[in-house]
């Protein structure tokens, strides 16, 4: 069933995507990302690293026939020119397409990879040129340290970001955030459960609630949800179809509810 999940547009990009979108490295089956897709969603991420380049040839198998109407990511870890565009190639042929939508140097993470990456003979020269060449549309950058994914986007030669971002973790506030309005670049968050550890509490709110947190804020466009359960996925899209921003008191007591887990649990 297709759900209405209110749209956005990402940022400089002009793309315009669904405020949900399926994230990848968990699901294993075709059927699965079918379902997820099916939901309405038109944002599916993955990356050639994911389960050793499985999930890009499974991904490519359930777009088929769908490829058009999609925005699709993917992610390379080289740092260098050569490597990066190996990696392109190689996604391009598992993902059966001819084209990408958004290309991410995934995890830049510090200061000696990012240097690397976005200096001479780097990942970013390559990635420029596979853009000239229509093998590309945009590109991303993705890292788990705030700070330095901060300064990646702050060289304004990103199109969209990836971060962590959830009710414990609210770093990207002051980092990442104020970076990307700036420069218009489109945020994309995973994590809004924290790989369910958020959940882990019996008093836990709903599922959906943290989802329509991250949302909440200006800063965010979309939320990847990673597949580890596609019906839980659907619920989470219909969920949102009804309705995506918090209550202002719903908001403070996500944040307490956050600030609490936060002594409690290890992030």
């Amino acid at each position: 069933m297709a759900y209405d999940i209110p749209q956005i547009v990402l940022g400089r990009t002009g793309l315009m995507v669904r405020r949900l979108g399926v994230g990848g490295a968990y699901c294993e089956s075709v059927e699965g990302y079918r379902i997820a897709l099916d939901c309405g969603v038109n944002y599916i991420d993955t990356a050639r690293i994911y389960r050793d380049g499985e999930d890009e040839k499974v991904i490519g198998q359930a777009i088929r026939g769908k490829r058009s109407s999609l925005i699709l990511a993917t992610k390379t870890t080289q740092r260098d020119a050569i490597g990066a565009r190996r990696d392109l190639e190689t996604s391009l042929r598992a993902l059966e397409t001819e084209y990408i939508d958004i290309y991410q140097l995934h995890h830049l993470n510090t200061q000696s990879e990012r240097e690397q990456a976005l200096g001479p003979w780097g990942a970013l020269e390559a990635v420029k040129k596979a853009q000239e060449e229509g093998l590309i549309r945009f590109i991303g950058v993705t890292g788990h340290d705030w700070i330095q994914v901060q300064k990646a986007v702050g060289t304004g030669f990103f199109d969209t970001v990836l971060c962590w971002y959830n009710c414990a973790m609210r770093e990207p506030e002051n980092t990442v955030f104020i970076e990307a309005h700036s420069h218009n670049v489109g945020v994309v968050v995973m994590n809004a459960t924290r790989n369910d550890k958020l959940l882990s509490d019996p008093g836990a709110p709903p599922l959906e609630q943290f989802y329509r947190y991250v949302l909440s804020h200006e800063a965010v466009h979309i939320t990847a949800m990673g597949l580890r359960d596609a019906e839980r996925f659907c619920r989470v899209a219909s969920a949102l179809s009804e309705r995506v921003m918090l209550t202002a008191e719903e908001k403070a007591e996500l944040e307490a509810y956050g600030l609490r887990m936060r002594a409690m649990v290890s992030f």
